[in-house]
Protein backbone atom coordinates (compact mmCIF):
# COMPACT_ATOMS: atom_id res chain seq x y z
CA UNK A 1 0.00 0.00 0.00
CA UNK A 2 0.77 3.53 -0.81
CA UNK A 3 0.65 4.77 2.26
CA UNK A 4 2.92 2.39 4.23
CA UNK A 5 6.79 1.70 4.45
CA UNK A 6 7.84 -1.16 2.48
CA UNK A 7 10.99 -3.07 3.51
CA UNK A 8 11.90 -5.88 1.15
CA UNK A 9 14.88 -8.79 2.06
CA UNK A 10 15.81 -10.45 -0.97
CA UNK A 11 16.58 -14.17 -1.08
CA UNK A 12 19.97 -14.01 -2.52
CA UNK A 13 21.35 -16.85 -0.43
CA UNK A 14 23.50 -16.02 2.41
CA UNK A 15 23.98 -12.07 2.25
CA UNK A 16 22.12 -9.17 2.57
CA UNK A 17 19.89 -7.20 -0.19
CA UNK A 18 17.49 -5.39 0.92
CA UNK A 19 15.49 -2.63 -0.10
CA UNK A 20 13.18 -0.22 1.85
CA UNK A 21 10.51 2.76 0.48
CA UNK A 22 9.80 5.11 2.78
CA UNK A 23 6.21 6.93 1.58
CA UNK A 24 5.57 10.28 0.92
CA UNK A 25 4.71 13.19 -1.65
CA UNK A 26 8.47 12.12 -3.23
CA UNK A 27 9.20 8.73 -2.25
CA UNK A 28 12.66 7.63 -0.66
CA UNK A 29 14.13 4.75 -1.77
CA UNK A 30 16.80 3.17 -0.42
CA UNK A 31 19.14 -0.13 -1.16
CA UNK A 32 20.65 -1.66 1.77
CA UNK A 33 23.94 -4.06 0.80
CA UNK A 34 23.47 -6.17 -1.67
CA UNK A 35 25.91 -9.03 -1.39
CA UNK A 36 26.13 -12.92 -1.07
CA UNK A 37 28.33 -15.37 -0.33
CA UNK A 38 29.02 -18.17 -3.81
CA UNK A 39 27.55 -17.24 -6.96
CA UNK A 40 25.66 -14.14 -8.12
CA UNK A 41 22.97 -15.26 -10.24
CA UNK A 42 20.58 -14.13 -7.25
CA UNK A 43 22.33 -10.99 -6.59
CA UNK A 44 21.65 -10.09 -10.19
CA UNK A 45 18.05 -10.87 -10.44
CA UNK A 46 17.23 -8.78 -7.53
CA UNK A 47 18.98 -5.81 -8.66
CA UNK A 48 17.34 -6.29 -12.09
CA UNK A 49 14.09 -6.66 -10.00
CA UNK A 50 14.49 -3.82 -7.68
CA UNK A 51 15.55 -1.73 -11.31
CA UNK A 52 12.38 -2.16 -12.04
CA UNK A 53 10.40 -0.93 -9.76
CA UNK A 54 12.04 1.96 -8.96
CA UNK A 55 10.95 5.49 -10.27
CA UNK A 56 12.35 7.18 -13.25
CA UNK A 57 15.88 8.94 -12.96
CA UNK A 58 16.54 12.76 -13.69
CA UNK A 59 17.82 11.06 -17.35
CA UNK A 60 16.28 9.38 -19.88
CA UNK A 61 16.53 5.81 -19.47
CA UNK A 62 17.76 5.85 -15.79
CA UNK A 63 15.94 4.80 -12.81
CA UNK A 64 16.30 6.90 -9.12
CA UNK A 65 17.77 4.97 -6.16
CA UNK A 66 17.85 7.85 -3.28
CA UNK A 67 20.35 5.70 -0.97
CA UNK A 68 22.85 3.24 -1.42
CA UNK A 69 24.10 1.72 2.27
CA UNK A 70 27.31 -0.38 2.73
CA UNK A 71 27.06 -1.27 5.95
CA UNK A 72 30.84 -3.00 5.60
CA UNK A 73 33.27 -4.46 3.44
CA UNK A 74 32.21 -8.24 3.43
CA UNK A 75 31.63 -9.90 0.53
CA UNK A 76 27.83 -11.26 1.56
CA UNK A 77 27.21 -7.46 1.49
CA UNK A 78 28.89 -5.65 -1.37
CA UNK A 79 29.35 -8.44 -3.85
CA UNK A 80 26.88 -7.36 -5.64
CA UNK A 81 27.55 -3.98 -6.29
CA UNK A 82 28.24 -4.63 -9.92
CA UNK A 83 29.03 -1.99 -12.02
CA UNK A 84 27.25 -3.48 -15.03
CA UNK A 85 24.49 -3.98 -13.16
CA UNK A 86 23.72 -0.45 -12.06
CA UNK A 87 24.33 1.50 -15.15
CA UNK A 88 20.83 2.71 -15.16
CA UNK A 89 20.56 3.32 -11.74
CA UNK A 90 20.91 6.90 -10.45
CA UNK A 91 22.35 7.18 -7.40
CA UNK A 92 21.65 10.03 -5.24
CA UNK A 93 23.72 8.98 -1.97
CA UNK A 94 26.28 6.22 -1.09
CA UNK A 95 27.18 5.65 2.58
CA UNK A 96 29.66 3.37 3.34
CA UNK A 97 31.44 2.47 7.03
CA UNK A 98 34.12 5.21 8.10
CA UNK A 99 35.92 2.23 8.60
CA UNK A 100 35.89 1.55 4.64
CA UNK A 101 37.99 4.98 4.57
CA UNK A 102 41.43 4.92 3.68
CA UNK A 103 42.21 8.28 5.10
CA UNK A 104 40.16 7.64 8.60
CA UNK A 105 42.77 8.88 10.79
CA UNK A 106 41.45 6.69 13.77
CA UNK A 107 41.59 3.71 11.59
CA UNK A 108 44.78 3.22 11.18
CA UNK A 109 44.73 0.24 12.88
CA UNK A 110 41.68 -1.36 11.70
CA UNK A 111 42.94 -0.85 8.14
CA UNK A 112 46.19 -2.22 9.04
CA UNK A 113 44.72 -4.78 10.40
CA UNK A 114 42.51 -5.46 6.87
CA UNK A 115 45.34 -5.00 4.81
CA UNK A 116 47.31 -7.97 6.15
CA UNK A 117 44.07 -10.43 6.57
CA UNK A 118 43.87 -9.77 3.13
CA UNK A 119 47.49 -10.35 1.87
CA UNK A 120 47.41 -13.03 4.60
CA UNK A 121 44.27 -15.09 3.21
CA UNK A 122 44.57 -14.73 -0.81
CA UNK A 123 48.52 -15.69 -0.47
CA UNK A 124 46.75 -18.92 1.57
CA UNK A 125 44.38 -19.34 -1.38
CA UNK A 126 46.70 -19.25 -4.26
CA UNK A 127 49.49 -21.09 -2.57
CA UNK A 128 47.40 -24.36 -3.44
CA UNK A 129 47.43 -25.87 -0.02
CA UNK A 130 44.51 -28.22 0.68
CA UNK A 131 42.01 -26.11 3.03
CA UNK A 132 39.05 -26.75 5.50
CA UNK A 133 35.45 -25.71 4.56
CA UNK A 134 36.14 -23.36 7.56
CA UNK A 135 39.46 -22.31 6.72
CA UNK A 136 38.25 -21.48 3.32
CA UNK A 137 35.13 -19.82 3.76
CA UNK A 138 37.14 -17.49 6.11
CA UNK A 139 39.73 -16.51 3.47
CA UNK A 140 37.08 -16.18 1.19
CA UNK A 141 35.79 -13.32 2.92
CA UNK A 142 38.99 -11.77 1.16
CA UNK A 143 38.49 -12.41 -2.47
CA UNK A 144 39.14 -10.13 -5.09
CA UNK A 145 35.38 -9.45 -5.97
CA UNK A 146 35.45 -7.23 -2.60
CA UNK A 147 38.64 -4.82 -4.78
CA UNK A 148 35.69 -4.61 -7.03
CA UNK A 149 32.69 -3.53 -4.91
CA UNK A 150 34.85 -1.10 -3.50
CA UNK A 151 35.93 0.59 -6.67
CA UNK A 152 32.03 0.82 -7.30
CA UNK A 153 30.87 2.13 -4.17
CA UNK A 154 34.15 4.44 -3.82
CA UNK A 155 34.96 5.45 -7.56
CA UNK A 156 32.84 4.15 -10.23
CA UNK A 157 29.32 4.85 -9.17
CA UNK A 158 30.04 8.13 -7.49
CA UNK A 159 31.56 9.87 -10.68
CA UNK A 160 28.85 8.09 -13.05
CA UNK A 161 26.67 10.24 -10.77
CA UNK A 162 28.21 13.34 -9.88
CA UNK A 163 28.44 12.36 -6.13
CA UNK A 164 31.38 12.02 -3.50
CA UNK A 165 30.74 8.93 -0.77
CA UNK A 166 29.85 9.76 2.68
CA UNK A 167 32.37 7.77 5.12
CA UNK A 168 29.65 7.50 8.07
CA UNK A 169 29.94 7.39 11.72
CA UNK A 170 27.29 7.18 14.91
CA UNK A 171 25.74 10.68 15.56
CA UNK A 172 26.82 12.16 12.26
CA UNK A 173 24.38 14.63 10.27
CA UNK A 174 23.59 14.20 7.41
CA UNK A 175 21.20 16.50 4.79
CA UNK A 176 19.05 13.94 2.87
CA UNK A 177 15.88 15.17 1.26
CA UNK A 178 13.47 13.10 3.43
CA UNK A 179 9.72 12.96 2.98
CA UNK A 180 8.12 14.69 5.93
CA UNK A 181 8.35 13.31 9.72
CA UNK A 182 10.90 11.20 8.62
CA UNK A 183 14.31 10.76 10.23
CA UNK A 184 17.55 8.49 9.95
CA UNK A 185 19.43 8.31 12.42
CA UNK A 186 23.50 7.00 12.34
CA UNK A 187 24.02 4.31 15.44
CA UNK A 188 27.46 2.51 14.02
CA UNK A 189 29.78 2.51 14.06
CA UNK A 190 32.06 5.24 16.16
CA UNK A 191 33.98 7.55 14.84
CA UNK A 192 37.12 6.69 16.54
CA UNK A 193 37.66 3.28 15.21
CA UNK A 194 40.67 1.85 16.87
CA UNK A 195 39.73 2.83 20.17
CA UNK A 196 36.27 1.33 20.48
CA UNK A 197 36.68 -1.65 18.47
CA UNK A 198 40.71 -2.94 17.81
CA UNK A 199 41.55 -2.39 21.50
CA UNK A 200 45.06 -1.43 22.88
CA UNK A 201 45.95 -5.40 23.39
CA UNK A 202 45.18 -6.39 19.42
CA UNK A 203 46.56 -3.35 18.06
CA UNK A 204 49.71 -4.12 20.32
CA UNK A 205 50.01 -7.43 18.74
CA UNK A 206 49.44 -6.45 15.14
CA UNK A 207 52.17 -4.13 15.37
CA UNK A 208 54.79 -6.90 16.53
CA UNK A 209 53.80 -8.03 12.82
CA UNK A 210 55.13 -5.16 11.23
CA UNK A 211 58.28 -6.04 8.91
CA UNK A 212 56.07 -9.54 8.38
CA UNK A 213 55.12 -8.24 4.52
CA UNK A 214 54.77 -11.80 3.53
CA UNK A 215 51.58 -13.47 4.59
CA UNK A 216 51.24 -17.40 4.45
CA UNK A 217 53.00 -18.93 1.72
CA UNK A 218 52.03 -22.62 0.34
CA UNK A 219 55.28 -24.62 -0.36
CA UNK A 220 58.11 -22.19 -0.72
CA UNK A 221 57.43 -20.66 -3.41
CA UNK A 222 58.91 -23.01 -6.12
CA UNK A 223 55.58 -23.33 -7.71
CA UNK A 224 53.70 -20.91 -9.31
CA UNK A 225 51.42 -19.07 -7.66
CA UNK A 226 52.60 -21.03 -4.29
CA UNK A 227 53.33 -17.63 -2.29
CA UNK A 228 56.68 -15.98 -1.23
CA UNK A 229 59.68 -16.84 -2.47
CA UNK A 230 62.55 -18.23 0.23
CA UNK A 231 64.83 -15.51 1.21
CA UNK A 232 68.35 -15.84 0.77
CA UNK A 233 69.69 -15.70 4.35
CA UNK A 234 67.61 -18.58 5.73
CA UNK A 235 67.35 -21.92 5.52
CA UNK A 236 64.78 -23.87 3.87
CA UNK A 237 63.96 -25.58 7.07
CA UNK A 238 63.71 -22.46 9.23
CA UNK A 239 61.44 -20.79 6.20
CA UNK A 240 58.81 -23.31 6.51
CA UNK A 241 58.37 -22.88 10.32
CA UNK A 242 58.31 -19.09 9.93
CA UNK A 243 55.71 -19.95 7.36
CA UNK A 244 53.84 -21.88 9.37
CA UNK A 245 53.64 -19.43 12.34
CA UNK A 246 52.61 -16.52 9.52
CA UNK A 247 50.28 -19.22 8.93
CA UNK A 248 48.96 -19.37 12.14
CA UNK A 249 49.31 -15.71 12.84
CA UNK A 250 47.45 -14.81 9.42
CA UNK A 251 44.36 -17.19 10.11
CA UNK A 252 43.88 -16.08 13.60
CA UNK A 253 43.88 -12.21 12.27
CA UNK A 254 42.22 -13.12 9.76
CA UNK A 255 39.40 -14.72 11.77
CA UNK A 256 39.27 -11.70 14.59
CA UNK A 257 39.49 -9.16 11.31
CA UNK A 258 36.29 -10.28 10.27
CA UNK A 259 34.79 -10.25 13.39
CA UNK A 260 35.46 -6.68 14.50
CA UNK A 261 34.73 -5.89 10.04
CA UNK A 262 30.98 -6.93 11.65
CA UNK A 263 31.24 -4.81 14.45
CA UNK A 264 32.52 -1.94 12.31
CA UNK A 265 28.95 -2.00 10.18
CA UNK A 266 26.99 0.76 9.59
CA UNK A 267 23.56 0.70 12.13
CA UNK A 268 20.63 2.44 11.15
CA UNK A 269 17.44 4.22 12.89
CA UNK A 270 15.11 4.80 10.72
CA UNK A 271 11.93 7.05 12.19
CA UNK A 272 8.94 7.22 10.22
CA UNK A 273 5.76 8.71 11.84
CA UNK A 274 6.20 7.12 15.22
CA UNK A 275 7.69 4.04 13.86
CA UNK A 276 11.11 2.84 14.83
CA UNK A 277 13.03 0.75 12.06
CA UNK A 278 16.73 -0.55 13.34
CA UNK A 279 19.13 -1.89 10.12
CA UNK A 280 22.29 -3.46 12.41
CA UNK A 281 24.29 -4.83 9.34
CA UNK A 282 25.97 -7.55 11.24
CA UNK A 283 27.21 -6.01 14.07
CA UNK A 284 27.91 -8.34 17.09
CA UNK A 285 27.67 -8.67 21.07
CA UNK A 286 30.72 -9.52 22.76
CA UNK A 287 30.77 -9.21 27.28
CA UNK A 288 30.04 -6.23 28.35
CA UNK A 289 31.48 -2.97 27.26
CA UNK A 290 34.75 -1.86 28.09
CA UNK A 291 36.20 1.94 27.35
CA UNK A 292 39.64 1.69 25.28
CA UNK A 293 39.16 -2.45 24.80
CA UNK A 294 37.69 -4.43 21.47
CA UNK A 295 33.98 -4.41 22.19
CA UNK A 296 31.17 -5.71 20.14
CA UNK A 297 29.08 -2.89 18.11
CA UNK A 298 25.98 -3.65 20.10
CA UNK A 299 27.96 -3.08 23.34
CA UNK A 300 28.85 0.34 22.06
CA UNK A 301 25.83 1.22 20.95
CA UNK A 302 24.35 0.12 24.24
CA UNK A 303 26.69 2.34 26.28
CA UNK A 304 26.38 5.68 24.14
CA UNK A 305 22.46 5.40 22.63
CA UNK A 306 20.33 3.62 25.61
CA UNK A 307 19.09 6.59 27.13
CA UNK A 308 18.15 8.08 23.69
CA UNK A 309 17.82 6.22 20.61
CA UNK A 310 17.65 2.47 22.06
CA UNK A 311 15.58 3.61 24.82
CA UNK A 312 11.68 2.30 23.05
CA UNK A 313 10.69 -0.51 21.53
CA UNK A 314 11.10 -1.17 17.89
CA UNK A 315 8.34 -1.67 15.45
CA UNK A 316 11.26 -3.82 13.27
CA UNK A 317 14.65 -5.41 13.32
CA UNK A 318 16.91 -6.83 10.84
CA UNK A 319 18.21 -9.75 12.25
CA UNK A 320 21.67 -9.21 12.58
CA UNK A 321 24.32 -11.33 10.65
CA UNK A 322 22.35 -13.77 9.01
CA UNK A 323 20.39 -14.81 12.21
CA UNK A 324 23.91 -15.63 14.28
CA UNK A 325 23.97 -16.24 18.13
CA UNK A 326 26.89 -13.36 18.12
CA UNK A 327 24.78 -10.69 16.54
CA UNK A 328 21.33 -10.20 18.55
CA UNK A 329 21.87 -9.49 22.32
CA UNK A 330 20.97 -12.22 24.37
CA UNK A 331 18.02 -12.47 26.53
CA UNK A 332 17.61 -11.29 30.50
CA UNK A 333 16.66 -15.06 31.14
CA UNK A 334 19.97 -16.01 30.19
CA UNK A 335 22.48 -13.79 32.65
CA UNK A 336 24.63 -15.57 34.45
CA UNK A 337 23.85 -15.25 38.21
CA UNK A 338 27.37 -13.94 38.77
CA UNK A 339 26.82 -10.96 36.56
CA UNK A 340 24.62 -8.18 37.85
CA UNK A 341 21.09 -7.10 36.03
CA UNK A 342 21.75 -3.71 35.92
CA UNK A 343 20.29 -1.20 32.70
CA UNK A 344 23.86 -1.01 31.18
CA UNK A 345 24.26 -4.42 31.19
CA UNK A 346 24.35 -6.41 27.26
CA UNK A 347 21.81 -8.44 28.72
CA UNK A 348 19.54 -5.57 29.12
CA UNK A 349 19.17 -4.79 25.29
CA UNK A 350 17.27 -7.33 24.04
CA UNK A 351 14.05 -7.14 26.49
CA UNK A 352 13.93 -3.26 25.76
CA UNK A 353 13.54 -2.87 22.13
CA UNK A 354 11.91 -5.89 21.36
CA UNK A 355 10.28 -7.12 24.56
CA UNK A 356 8.14 -10.31 24.93
CA UNK A 357 4.59 -9.24 25.35
CA UNK A 358 3.13 -9.63 28.69
CA UNK A 359 -0.27 -10.86 29.66
CA UNK A 360 -0.74 -12.72 26.84
CA UNK A 361 -1.05 -9.85 24.56
CA UNK A 362 0.31 -10.81 20.94
CA UNK A 363 3.33 -8.86 19.57
CA UNK A 364 3.32 -6.26 17.48
CA UNK A 365 6.66 -5.79 16.54
CA UNK A 366 8.10 -7.31 13.17
CA UNK A 367 11.37 -8.83 11.69
CA UNK A 368 13.01 -10.52 9.11
CA UNK A 369 16.24 -12.72 8.97
CA UNK A 370 18.42 -12.99 5.28
CA UNK A 371 20.38 -16.48 5.84
CA UNK A 372 21.00 -19.48 4.53
CA UNK A 373 21.80 -22.77 6.29
CA UNK A 374 24.70 -24.07 3.75
CA UNK A 375 27.65 -22.11 5.01
CA UNK A 376 28.02 -21.15 8.48
CA UNK A 377 27.80 -23.87 11.63
CA UNK A 378 25.45 -22.79 13.17
CA UNK A 379 24.10 -20.38 10.84
CA UNK A 380 20.93 -19.25 11.54
CA UNK A 381 20.67 -20.72 14.93
CA UNK A 382 17.46 -21.51 15.04
CA UNK A 383 17.24 -21.40 19.51
CA UNK A 384 17.45 -17.28 18.87
CA UNK A 385 15.10 -17.44 16.05
CA UNK A 386 12.70 -19.32 18.16
CA UNK A 387 12.98 -16.71 21.02
CA UNK A 388 13.12 -14.06 18.67
CA UNK A 389 9.60 -15.85 17.28
CA UNK A 390 7.99 -14.76 21.19
CA UNK A 391 8.62 -11.24 20.59
CA UNK A 392 7.30 -10.27 16.92
CA UNK A 393 4.49 -10.76 14.95
CA UNK A 394 5.99 -11.83 11.52
CA UNK A 395 6.67 -15.46 12.09
CA UNK A 396 5.64 -19.15 10.70
CA UNK A 397 5.86 -22.44 11.69
CA UNK A 398 8.11 -23.82 8.66
CA UNK A 399 7.96 -27.66 9.85
CA UNK A 400 4.04 -27.44 9.35
CA UNK A 401 4.40 -25.82 5.93
CA UNK A 402 7.04 -28.44 4.84
CA UNK A 403 5.08 -31.38 5.79
CA UNK A 404 1.77 -29.68 4.18
CA UNK A 405 3.97 -29.28 1.01
CA UNK A 406 5.21 -32.99 1.29
CA UNK A 407 9.06 -31.53 1.87
CA UNK A 408 11.45 -33.81 3.69
CA UNK A 409 13.28 -31.12 5.58
CA UNK A 410 16.60 -33.18 5.57
CA UNK A 411 16.74 -32.90 1.98
CA UNK A 412 16.83 -28.88 2.07
CA UNK A 413 20.26 -29.17 3.03
CA UNK A 414 21.69 -30.63 0.19
CA UNK A 415 25.69 -29.49 0.47
CA UNK A 416 28.41 -32.23 1.32
CA UNK A 417 29.21 -29.44 4.34
CA UNK A 418 25.61 -29.22 5.53
CA UNK A 419 25.26 -33.51 5.28
CA UNK A 420 28.57 -34.15 6.59
CA UNK A 421 28.21 -32.01 9.79
CA UNK A 422 24.88 -32.83 10.29
CA UNK A 423 23.40 -29.46 10.31
CA UNK A 424 19.96 -30.62 9.72
CA UNK A 425 20.50 -32.89 13.05
CA UNK A 426 21.80 -30.55 15.02
CA UNK A 427 20.70 -27.61 14.39
CA UNK A 428 17.32 -27.49 12.65
CA UNK A 429 15.14 -30.63 13.60
CA UNK A 430 14.09 -29.36 17.26
CA UNK A 431 13.00 -26.25 15.88
CA UNK A 432 10.96 -26.22 12.76
CA UNK A 433 7.98 -27.04 14.42
CA UNK A 434 8.15 -23.71 16.64
CA UNK A 435 7.49 -20.18 15.16
CA UNK A 436 10.50 -18.74 13.45
CA UNK A 437 10.65 -14.82 12.28
CA UNK A 438 10.04 -14.86 8.52
CA UNK A 439 13.43 -16.06 6.65
CA UNK A 440 14.41 -15.80 3.10
CA UNK A 441 15.94 -19.45 2.15
CA UNK A 442 12.87 -20.89 4.13
CA UNK A 443 9.88 -18.58 2.19
CA UNK A 444 11.14 -19.52 -1.06
CA UNK A 445 11.43 -23.33 0.28
CA UNK A 446 7.93 -23.49 1.10
CA UNK A 447 6.37 -20.59 -1.30
CA UNK A 448 9.19 -19.91 -4.11
CA UNK A 449 9.29 -16.63 -2.56
CA UNK A 450 12.14 -14.57 -4.36
CA UNK A 451 11.86 -12.07 -1.61
CA UNK A 452 10.19 -11.19 1.82
CA UNK A 453 8.15 -8.08 2.06
CA UNK A 454 7.13 -6.54 5.29
CA UNK A 455 4.90 -3.29 5.30
CA UNK A 456 4.57 -0.98 8.24
CA UNK A 457 1.49 1.42 8.71
CA UNK A 458 1.85 4.89 10.14
CA UNK A 459 1.91 4.72 14.21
Amino acid sequence: MADQLLIRAYNVGCGDCIYVRIPGPQPFHILIDCGKKGGAELLEKAVRHLESELPAGSAAGKKRLDLIVATHRHEDHIKGFDPRWFKNIEVKNIWLSAAMDPNHPQAEGVNRLNAFATHAMRELLDSGRPLSPEIELLASLYSVSNDAADALLMETLPKANGIKPKYVHSGMAHDLALPPDTAIHILAPEEDIDHFYLGEELDTSLKGLQGFTSAPAGDGGDRKGGGSPQPANISETDFRVLQSRMLSGGLAFAAKESSIQNNLSVVLLIEWKKRRLLFVGDAEWEGEFKDGKQNGSWNVMWNKHRTTHLAAPLDFLKIGHHGSINATPPPAETRPSSKPATPESVYAILDTILPVPKGGAAPTAQAIVSTEREFYDPIPECRLLVDLARRVKSQRTYGTQLKTEHIDPKSIWATAKARKNQFFERYERDFLDQPQPLRTDLEFVTDKREFIEVEIPPG
